[in-house]
């Protein structure tokens, strides 16, 4: 991966300079390099604490091991219960030739406070001309039949993204202690480590990384392919979860939710690098512990080896937001009105069109269906079913006359018989709950309440399920299924 402008410099120290040329990544651990997770600078040993004794001698390590203690778990705790993302500020703006990082604060992957004091700014114009020399334009295969001729300005878009990630450095060198028979004893040491954020600009970002693959599943934030296991699961469950009645819904999701969720948590593991520890056990590696704050999309002209900048984007939708557990609970809190208030009224348990039962005939002068429960004997007439049909040429509608209803003797199963075939081709049926003669149970005596999956119905009204469907006028043979 290539970094651009890693030689950007913050606004109060010459900022407007230009970038150097492109080069592979400075050190995770800053400019002056350190250790990208500390290595001798920085001990992180989330699980190995001092147990401190009267009389006894503590020497560096001892220290190490004090100040590593407390620094790892809180990396853990901010790595895998909150995640990587900006917590406030890091706005990305254009002054002139200038593009700016504000000052700000971000959690990286592996759990580090990125703390950026002051503005870090980026010489647009230095940073094109890396970018052209690091990406120069494929050679055509021929002179263009009508295009510009040779030394013609030529316009391209520079894409890439930029991150923030950690730094630190040594500061504060003090006296100190040096063996006398050590020919290479320093008589100074750094006494402090100074944190802070350094600003890369990368051709690509690094993977966002979305645990709890079920649970996105199940809530319609992740797809599931055909070969995904984890993503068929939840899609089972949370087709199951859609066919429960609506006032018994959500019990039914959470205990979805919790069976998902268990299922991802024992699932989640670590990224791991041989050599790699930055902390242990942490979500992911050095690699990808960058905080994305922007995508910059760029637009160069180029003549005659000169290269000018003209529109600058800069998208930082593509930021993740740490945010606070308060405003958490109240945006939960916004959900209320619409399941706090008069409790929905328990469905009746009238009969229900079940999913992907409607079918016509060959000749489209038959549709069948079926229903959850069995229909009371004499309910089904004519004036439950109703067809209409919409022209495709403008024509309008008509009203496609249902000539009798025939229910099997079970009464799950309903056969509507048609003078004719449709008229047209946009075909709109609503099997009827509502009105003086609907669709009625046998047990419970209730109305037809709709299709599967949908609002409660009462022992008084229910609900009109509405399908539409479209039968060309010249029908190839075979059935049609909705």
């Amino acid at each position: 991966m290539t970094a651009l402008g890693s030689g950007s410099t913050p606004c109060g120290c010459g900022g407007g300079s230009a970038p150097a040329p492109p080069t592979d990544p400075a050190p995770a651990g800053g400019p002056c390099g350190c250790g990208p997770c500390g290595g001798d600078e920085l001990p992180v040993n989330p699980f190995l604490a001092l147990r401190a004794a009267f009389g006894m001698l503590l020497g560096e390590d001892d220290f190490r091991v004090l100040m590593g203690n407390p620094r790892g778990k809180l990396m853990l705790h901010h790595a895998w219960q909150h995640g990587p993302g900006v917590v406030r500020g890091l706005g990305v703006t254009r002054d002139g030739d200038e593009l700016r990082v504000l000052p700000g604060l971000a959690v990286d992957g592996l759990g580090r406070e990125l703390t950026l004091d002051a503005a870090w700014c980026l010489s647009l114009s230095g940073w094109a001309r890396a970018w052209a020399e690091a990406h120069p334009p494929p050679a055509p295969d021929g002179p263009p039949a009508d295009g510009p001729g040779p030394g013609a300005p030529a316009r391209r878009t520079a894409e890439a993204w930029i991150l923030a990630e950690f730094a630190s450095c040594p500061d504060r060198p003090v006296p100190a202690l040096a063996d006398p028979c050590d020919v290479t004893r320093r008589h100074d040491d750094f006494s402090r480590i100074v944190e802070g954020t350094r600003i890369t600009i990368r051709s690509t970002a690094p993977a966002p990384w979305r645990p709890y693959h079920r649970v996105r599943v199940l809530l319609g934030l992740d797809e599931a392919a055909p070969g995904d296991t984890a993503g068929q699961e939840a899609l089972r469950e949370a087709a199951e979860v859609a066919r429960v009645p609506a006032h018994l819904r959500a019990p039914a999701l959470l205990a979805a939710f919790r069976r998902l969720a268990a299922a991802d948590a024992t699932a989640l593991e670590p990224e791991r690098e041989e050599g790699d520890a930055c902390p242990p056990g942490a979500p992911v590696t050095e690699d990808h512990a960058s905080v994305v704050l922007a995508r910059l999309t760029v637009e160069l002209t180029e003549y005659d080896g000169c290269v000018r900048v003209e529109e600058v984007y800069a998208d930082p939708s593509v930021r993740t937001a740490v945010l606070p557990t308060t405003t958490i609970q109240e945006l939960l809190c916004a959900l209320a009105p619409g399941i706090v208030g008069a409790a929905a009224p328990a469905d009746a348990g009238g009969p229900r069109l079940v999913a992907g039962s409607l079918a016509w005939s060959r000749e489209h002068t038959v549709l069948g269906f079926e229903v959850t429960a069995p229909l009371a004997p004499g309910s089904a007439e004519a004036e439950g079913v109703e067809i209409t049909s919409l022209s495709d040429t403008g024509r309008g509608w008509a009203t496609d006359e249902v000539a009798g209803i025939r229910v099997s003797a079970d009464g799950r199963r309903v056969k509507v018989d048609l003078d004719q075939r449709p008229a047209y081709e946009t075909v709109r049926v609503r099997i009827r709950g509502t009105g003086p003669k609907p669709l009625y149970g046998a047990h419970p005596r209730a109305p037809f309440a709709g299709p599967e999956g949908g609002p409660p119905g009462t022992a008084d009204e229910g609900h009109d399920a509405v399908v539409t469907v479209h039968l060309p006028r010249e029908a190839a043979p075979g059935r049609s299924e909705e």
